[in-house]
């Protein structure tokens, strides 16, 4: 079975599992997922490009990288992701060379165009954890720093392979 049908079982499973998280709400996600504010929030650890993340996003469910409005939903997702498996030392060491210019973090759904930060689900910017004062400088896409527990943005460039994290509704 291919990841896509994996993942499609898996939103199906919405529909019939209870939430797995201690405190979850009454939404039902896929076992593993975090719940929130009626939505389903699910972490994947293959490293893509901004875009092909939220492709891979659009493709399996109809979400998109995860928007987030509020301090809460922030620490919620922090924690969340900080409890997923990463990879262990000797796969660091193993792939030292490969992943020299690789950077830590995981992609969320806000990016630059002309100008103006959207999220890639359409919702209106209400809420913003950069690193430092100003925000990016040069660099179109966000991602969650690994460095900071997640609570963090920083800017990155949209071609750097990094995990990321879908959010559906539930």
């Amino acid at each position: 079975m291919g990841p896509a049908a994996f993942l499609g079982l898996c939103l199906l499973g919405c529909l019939v599992l209870p939430p797995s998280l201690p405190g979850a709400q009454a939404t039902r996600c896929p076992r593993g997922w975090l719940s929130f504010g009626g939505h389903c929030y699910g972490y994947f650890g293959q490293e893509l490009s901004w875009r092909k993340a939220e492709a891979w996003c659009q493709a399996t469910g109809g979400g998109h990288l995860a928007s987030l409005h509020s301090p809460e939903e922030h620490r919620a997702l922090a924690a969340f992701i900080a409890r997923r498996p990463r990879r262990g030392e000797d796969d660091e060491e193993r792939d030292k060379d490969r992943d020299r210019d690789r950077e830590d973090g995981v992609w969320i759904g806000l990016r630059r165009r002309r100008q103006a930060w959207l999220w890639a689900d359409g919702s209106p910017r209400r809420y913003w954890a950069w690193d430092g004062d100003d925000g990016p400088k040069g660099q179109p896409c966000i991602a969650l720093e690994d460095s900071a527990g997640f609570m963090a943005w920083e800017g990155e460039a949209c071609g750097e392979r990094k995990p990321f994290v879908c959010k559906y509704p539930a």
